[in-house]
């Protein structure tokens, strides 16, 4: 990947609003252990890809992709990585190390570094110089792209919003007091909730970057009741249903298809 692409001079930046899949790879770093892309997203993990030459013009873009992960490394400690690659997977990772080294982005646990040819950015959107993808989720989604420059807020709120999403995954209860169908679903989403006794209870349902599209509080009786939900706004894609109440939670997942 070693076409000069510096003609490339406006920012190409894109929020996915209907989700792009991120094809899977499997490298090694520049010391040889090996990662896979999607083992690392199953865990819950975060991950900032910057394609570089190295060269001069992708100085700023990487150095703010370096500073916004080292940002959660106390709010969210290993659950958020940079992996900073070579753009065609020709350069000597003693070279990207002395480049990484000289503008400031140190190799660390959370910094990694890889020159291989798996890792091709012509995959994953319109290429650049430098490339940024962040992607995260179990549904293994591109959740920003951005060419030549960054916007660090910007990057720091898909973050936010995907290690939420995480959360929410990973909060899964085996409580048995709440039921879905049909699944996938188009319109309308029924919920079964069974209460053991008198309770308020809280019905949410979040996007997969956790951000909350419904919200209902109300004083559940003993016994079993019938909820119907119009999803015929929400946009296609997965979502979870989540039941608070004053003794167990229970999140369950379901896709919305229209």
């Amino acid at each position: 990947m070693k076409k000069i692409i510096f003609f490339i001079a406006t920012v190409c930046i894109s929020f996915f609003a209907s989700a792009q899949i991120a094809p899977n790879f499997t490298s090694n770093d520049c010391n040889g252990t090996s990662y896979d892309l999607y083992s690392q997203l199953d865990a819950g993990k975060v991950i900032v890809v910057c394609w570089v030459m190295p060269c001069s013009t992708c100085v700023p873009a990487t150095k703010t992709s370096y500073n916004v992960v080292q940002s959660f490394l106390t709010s969210n400690p290993n659950k958020v990585f940079l992996y900073l690659c070579d753009d065609y997977g020709d350069t000597p990772c003693a070279s990207i190390n002395s480049w990484a080294n000289g503008i400031s982005v140190p190799a660390s646990a959370s910094s990694l570094r890889f020159s291989n040819s798996a890792i091709n950015m012509a995959s994953y959107g319109a290429v650049g110089m430098p490339k940024i993808i962040i992607v995260g989720g179990s549904s293994h989604n591109i959740l920003y792209s951005a060419n030549v420059s960054v916007d660090g807020p910007a990057m720091q709120t898909v973050i936010n919003n995907a290690l939420n999403a995480s959360s929410v995954e990973e909060s899964i209860s085996i409580a048995s007091d709440l039921s879905i169908f049909p699944n996938p679903v188009n319109n309308t989403l029924n919920l079964t909730v069974s209460m053991a006794k008198q309770s308020n209870a809280t019905i949410e349902i979040y996007d997969m970057l956790g951000n909350k599209v419904y919200t209902n509080t109300d004083k559940f009786s003993k016994g079993i009741h019938n909820i119907e939900i119009n999803t015929g706004k929400f946009d296609n894609g997965i979502y979870f249903v989540k039941l608070n109440d004053s003794f167990k939670s229970k999140i369950l997942k379901f896709n919305v298809s229209h």
